[in-house]
């Protein structure tokens, strides 16, 4: 299959394009700056098309051909209207390309920010009531993809990934952001005081983990459809921090403030239904951690 994807040199993206990349498949990868990882960009069956989500001329061609769509990067904006040009308005675009170019099937990637406040359980039917400008683009740009869907014969899915963590795919590739890995490392490395909010933690799930779903979608026949991708079993951020105090034999202690919440999670039934998918965070972890100490020990 011939793939047009956006954010391939991103986190996420760049372990979306190796696995599909590994089953064979052939990819056309938008990137603002194609040589940012060269171990990537040397992969075979990987061109990189070197634009923005914004150069749409450049999109419309380099979508000719292409089987399916796989929309992954993200537009940036500080108020409601930059939110709305940079990014949902790019998915539009994007989408209406997909279109005239007549690719058969896309795969929008959203947030669960879309869903604005957690509560006990959470299934992908709940009302979206986003609490910020970020999950207010995301669940309008899940609207546009759902109702392009209606309207053609476009097949079109939404993935809402959660906290996605994990190690650079090949060498020079991204690393999630989020600095709380690297703070209890830190500390458990100088045997500091670990400072943690009680109960805090989520549903992680592992990049190469997330990768699997969006393969499992992509090789599928579902359309209008919306998946959490998220792990399984809850983990606190304590229990993450009590595995590093150990991997680094460390003398520090972890100290935690404040109540704990009431539990939020998010039923993850539909992907163990449709693909017979259940991610189990922990192994990737503890291999996550290996990394981190690895890396700040040098």
């Amino acid at each position: 299959m011939k793939i047009f994807i956006t954010g391939a040199t991103g986190f996420i993206g760049s372990h979306v394009a190796v696995r599909l990349l590994h089953a064979g498949h052939e990819l056309v990868a938008l990137a603002r700056n194609p040589g940012k990882v060269p171990a990537l960009a040397a992969l075979p069956k990987l061109k990189l098309v070197a634009a923005t989500l914004y150069d749409f001329d450049v999109i419309r061609d380099a979508l000719q051909g292409c089987d399916a769509c796989i929309h992954i990067a993200l537009g940036w904006g500080d108020t409601p209207i930059e939110m709305l040009k940079t990014d949902t308005t790019a998915t539009v675009s994007l989408l209406t390309s997909c279109l005239e170019a007549g690719v058969k099937q896309f795969i929008y990637t959203s947030s669960t920010a879309a869903l604005g406040s957690f509560f006990a359980e959470m299934k992908e039917t709940d009302p979206l009531s986003p609490s910020d400008y970020y999950g207010a683009t995301k669940a309008a740009s899940e609207a546009y993809v759902l109702a392009t869907a209606a309207k053609s014969s476009m097949r079109c899915n939404v993935i809402r990934p959660g906290y996605t963590f994990g190690n650079p795919v090949v060498p020079g590739a991204s690393i999630q952001s989020d600095r709380r890995f690297h703070g209890i490392v830190e500390g458990a490395l100088n045997d500091d005081e670990i400072v943690l909010k009680a109960g805090d933690g989520t549903q992680f799930v592992a990049a190469s983990d997330l990768a699997r779903l969006f393969e499992a979608v992509l090789n599928s026949d579902k359309n209008r459809e919306v998946y959490y991708g998220l792990g399984v079993p809850f983990a606190s951020w304590a229990s993450i921090a009590e595995t590093a105090i150990q991997l680094c034999s460390s003398k520090g202690a972890i100290r935690l403030i404040g109540d704990p919440p009431e539990p939020c999670l998010f039923n993850l039934g539909k992907i163990q239904r449709h693909f017979g998918l259940a991610f189990q965070a922990e192994p990737h972890l503890t291999e996550h951690l290996r990394y981190l100490i690895k890396e700040l020990s040098l």
